[in-house]
């Protein structure tokens, strides 16, 4: 992810993660606020690598696309 990507996301993260699933919510915020890896994300909340992957592309993809919905 690069600089402006994870400012944005994090932008609309503050915005709308009340929009998202828990679980979405709670990997976004270890990896955008807490700054952590995906392999810590995932020792943290006992789960795989993958599964968190797959947790963080939805929930970017659901506030791009709730951003494009307000915009």
């Amino acid at each position: 992810m690069t600089l402006d990507e994870r400012e944005k996301i994090t932008s609309l993260y503050e915005t709308y993660q009340g929009l998202l699933t828990q679980t979405q919510k709670q990997v976004l915020h270890l990896l955008l606020m807490e700054d952590l890896s995906l392999g810590e994300i995932a020792e943290i909340l006992a789960t795989s690598r993958q599964a968190v992957n797959d947790a963080v592309q939805k929930g970017k993809k659901k506030l791009l696309k709730i951003q494009e919905s307000v915009v």
